[in-house]
């Protein structure tokens, strides 16, 4: 009998884990966006005018990409 609720507390502690860690991973994979892109536009802003409209757009996509691990 206490066999059972142990697997069933065993159960809930591990979907509330999954939840758990579920948002942490959301949380670091924003955060991480976040300060790679912050990033890339402090290191945007040290060139010249006219180099920056040029590597602007595909830095970006580039360093987006590569958060999300879908970059060569």
């Amino acid at each position: 009998m206490f066999a059972f609720f142990n697997a069933i507390a065993s159960m809930i502690d591990i979907v509330v884990n999954f939840v758990v860690n579920m948002f942490l991973l959301l949380y670091t994979t924003i955060s991480s966006v976040i300060r790679a892109v912050s990033w890339l536009f402090l290191c945007i802003a040290y060139l010249p005018g006219w180099l920056t409209a040029f590597l602007l757009v595909p830095v970006a996509l580039a360093v987006v990409f590569q958060v999300l691990n879908k970059g060569g």
